[in-house]
């Protein structure tokens, strides 16, 4: 009797423990002892008793909370919820419990590629009319910026000439990369120069100072996953990039439609380095900077030669300026040579300046000394006009000397059948010369007009023409590029 006694006292408190979730030791001890019928019988009376009970004293504590205007952040397992050990069988209490849910793993996002065709780029000579002045170095440079991962002058003329999505641009400069969503864009916050917002705040000021707000929709959209997988890179921090308050709505809304997306190599995310443009192709990142990542390596970057300003900028310098600058760059002394001075080594590839010798006394990344000596781009050639024989070179400083390339914009574009076929085309003039003499147009008129020469111009002394045919506007094109405001260009990391 006393053991069967002992038998019902323990399935009781076992019974008890199971609903109010309390784990001892002694439950295992329990669980190993068969129940006898009368024992089970009697273990689930008490163990409905222990339920209703269990649940008064539930409803009684939720009214006292209300009424002391608490709320109540405690839940009651099922007995289901419970495994033989009588632990919660997820070890965890339930995420309504805590107020939080759990965040989602990064998910794919879906693909929105093209392929479009990259159209007929015109021929655009490279190499601009150096003037000759002894005693001066002319630098070349081809580009703005460090020329690896995203060219964004490239990404707007994708974009905007071939049709490119903003998946095309990033899968096209960051090769073998894919997409994914964070799952963390709402309930994250970047940082910027030590203060920190949240993700879509924060992103559209920078993408607003990196590009702007003229660029084509999707080179910002582009430029945003860009910026956001950087900041992921670098622990939800903005490193060097730096924001422009009140961004447009354009900008806001690009951002908005791809929020949380970054791009991953090898289950990690990339490294999404970016410049202004690329100097017709980009650079292998090793040229460049001392790390080899496989997804920023040289692609072409089609347009750029074309159709970008910085393509063959100049850079005049005096010898002894340029002397001056090398020497206070370096702690050194040069030699009486300048023609030993800058001896570059050249990437057989892309045409990237890798190492520059100065003057066999030491040798420095190309990247480092176009930061040194403030040049544009690491993709350069040098020329040097030697003073007459016998002069010497001179003490002291001068200006140096910027001219750009004689860039035009290019014309608007019409694309028949949406491919780019006739890059620069223009609708042909329908109207009279300037030296009196009318040209006819292509369609078919009613009523000829007379025109008769004057000093103010010409004058129609019909009354009316009508165009028997469909009716024509002279169309102008413009394919949203402005470079004159709201640009900022992005010097290299």
């Amino acid at each position: 009797m006393d053991n069967k006694r002992l038998k019902k006292a323990s399935a009781a408190a076992l019974a008890v423990l199971a609903v109010c979730g309390t784990v001892i030791g002694t439950a295992y001890a329990a669980d190993n002892t068969a129940p006898t019928e009368k024992n089970a019988s009697t273990t689930a009376a008490q163990l409905s008793e222990a339920e209703t009970t269990a649940s008064s004293t539930e409803a009684s504590t939720e009214a006292a909370a209300e009424e002391n205007g608490e709320e109540s952040d405690w839940f009651k397992a099922e007995l289901d919820s419970y495994d033989d050990s009588l632990s919660l069988i997820s070890y965890e209490t339930s995420p309504e419990s805590s107020g939080k849910k759990k965040k989602k793993g990064p998910t794919p996002v879906e693909l929105d590629v093209t392929g479009g065709y990259v159209g007929d780029i015109p021929w655009f000579e490279s190499e601009p009319v150096i003037e000759s002045t002894p005693g001066k170095f002319a630098v070349v440079t081809y580009g703005w910026g460090h020329g690896v991962g995203m060219s964004q002058n490239g990404a707007n003329f994708y974009a905007t000439y071939s049709g490119w999505t903003y998946q095309d641009i990033l899968f096209h400069y960051y090769p073998d990369t894919y997409l994914m969503d964070t799952g963390e864009a709402y309930d994250e916050e970047i940082t910027v120069a030590g203060v920190s917002g949240d993700v879509l705040s924060m992103v559209s000021q920078i993408v607003f100072n990196e590009v702007g707000s003229t660029m084509n929709y999707e080179a910002i959209k582009a430029q945003a996953v860009a910026v956001y997988t950087y900041c992921k890179y670098n622990g939800n921090d903005s490193n060097d990039l730096r924001c422009k308050p009140c961004p447009p709505q354009i900008v806001v809304d690009a951002v908005s439609e791809v929020l949380g997306q970054a791009l991953y190599y090898d289950g990690d995310f990339a490294l999404t380095m970016f410049s202004a443009s690329s100097g017709g192709i980009t650079a292998n990142c090793h040229e460049v900077f001392w790390r080899d990542l496989p997804y920023l390596r040289s692609v072409p970057s089609d347009y750029d030669a074309a159709y970008d300003p910085h393509y063959g900028t100049v850079t005049y310098i005096d010898d002894y300026q340029f002397k001056n600058m090398i020497e206070t760059a370096y702690g050194i002394t040069l030699s009486s040579d300048p023609f030993n001075w800058i001896k570059p080594e050249y990437s057989d590839e892309t045409g990237y300046v890798t190492y520059v010798n100065i003057d066999d006394q030491l040798t420095v990344k190309g990247y480092d000394f176009k930061l040194a000596m403030g040049l544009k781009a690491p993709k350069f050639n040098i020329h040097y006009t030697p003073r007459p024989e016998g002069e010497a070179i001179p003490s002291g400083s001068s200006d140096i000397v910027v001219v750009e390339p004689e860039y035009t914009q290019t014309p608007g574009v019409w694309y028949p059948n949406n491919y780019p076929t006739d890059i620069g085309a223009v609708p042909e003039p329908t109207e009279p010369s300037t030296e009196g003499e009318w040209t006819e147009p292509s369609t078919d008129w009613y009523e000829e007009p007379t025109w008769t020469e004057s000093t103010s111009g010409w004058t129609d002394t019909t009354t009316s023409w009508t165009d028997t045919t469909t009716s024509w506007t002279e169309s102008s094109y413009d394919y949203n590029y402005d470079y004159s405001t709201d640009y900022n260009y992005n010097y290299g990391y």
